[in-house]
Parts: structure tokens; sequence; C-alpha cells
């Protein structure tokens, strides 16, 4: 009796070894990998420009980058020599008379009666004159057109040259409303503007005439 309760002794504990070694060597779990973040070098291209990244304390605009503005066109910042000058025009339309080319405010304007459309400016003395301008109301009610119009030079009013050819030139009010037209310098004492066409009016137009050495 006492050997069969120790066989039955030692198999339990046989058997409590067995699990307990099972147990004991059984692989651990596989933990989760690790991710590693990997830091890649790009050499830059020899036709980039890094700009280092400004404080973002606050707001503003890095090194090398301008604010964008409207593309206005510009003046010369020579004296306007046709403000104010004598002048000779063909016929009007109503009120839009010849004097409002010429009296510094682009806001009254001369408009003719028909093509071609002549407007000659004396500008008293003989001048280099290097730029011709025209301004139209810059208000947006004004909308965009295009004039054709050629330039011409005089020394005594009588014989005229071809500054520029007959052109066709594009007003908007997106621009400022305005044509800039420079030119190799003309010995000119008179300037005269021939215009042919304007798609926005059954007339030419012209709130300022400008000239300029």
């Amino acid at each position: 009796m006492h050997k069969k309760l120790i066989i039955v002794f030692c198999a339990v504990i046989a058997a409590s070894a067995v699990a307990a070694g099972i147990a004991f060597f059984q692989e651990p779990p596989v933990p989760d990998p690790v991710k590693v973040p990997v830091k890649v070098t790009v050499a830059p291209s020899p036709d980039l420009t890094i700009v280092a990244a400004p404080e973002q304390s606050e707001i503003g605009i890095p090194p090398g980058f301008e604010i964008p503005e409207a593309v206005v066109v510009k003046m010369p910042e020579t004296p306007n020599l046709a403000e104010g000058k004598s002048f000779d025009s063909g016929a009007v339309t109503d009120v839009y008379i010849a004097q409002n080319a010429v009296d510094g405010d682009p806001l009254t304007y001369w408009e003719s009666a028909g093509y071609p459309a002549e407007f000659t400016i004396d500008l008293a003395d003989t001048h280099a004159v290097k730029t011709v301008a025209i301004r139209l109301n810059p208000a947006e009610i004004w909308s965009a057109r295009e004039q054709t119009f050629e330039i011409f030079g005089s020394t005594d009013g009588v014989t005229f040259d071809s500054i520029v050819p007959e052109t066709v030139y594009a007003f908007d009010p997106a621009t400022g409303n305005a044509v800039r037209v420079d030119f190799p310098a003309a010995e000119a004492r008179y300037v005269r503007l021939v215009f042919s066409a304007n798609t926005g009016a059954v007339g030419a137009q012209a709130g300022e005439i400008l000239i300029f050495e």
C-alpha cells in the first residue's frame, strides 16, 4: 500500500516538474518591432537657393521674398513737358475738349469726333524727346480697351517725321489705365499723335498726354 502511494506521489511530482519545465522553457513573447526614424540627407541642387525658415514668434516674410505689388505703368521722374502747353486737335465729342489732355488731370479727358484723330502739342522749345505716354481715367468703370496711334515729331511745325510707327496699345485699369512708349531720343519741338482706332469709344481718348526727355 505504501509503495503505491509513493509511486503515485512520485508520478504527481514528475508531472508537475514536467509541466513546470515546459512553462520554464517556453519561448517568451516576441515584442513589437521598435520604429527607429531614419534621417535622409539629400545633397542640394547647385541651382537651388535655400532660405532659412523665419522665426515663428511673429508673422513675417523671409529675406529675399517681397510683398507683391500691383503692376502699374510708371512714368519717368523728369518733368512732363506737355502739361499746360499749346496744342491743336481736330473736332471733339461733346464737352471732351482738347485742353483736357494737357491740364494735368487724368479725370478730365479729350475725345475726338472721328478718325484719323490728330493731337499736336507745341513744347515751346526743342527737346530730346524719349517718352510719350497717355493716361486714361484709372477708375474701373473705364473698361479695358485698345487704341491705335502713331507718334510724329517736328522741329518747325511744318515737316513731321514718324518717331514710332502705328501700333496697337492696350489700356487696362488693372495697370493704371496708362500706356508708356519709350524710343531713342528724337529732337522735336512739336509732337503729334495720330489715332486710327479705339475699341472702347467712337473716338480717340486721352485723359492726359505726357511727353518726357
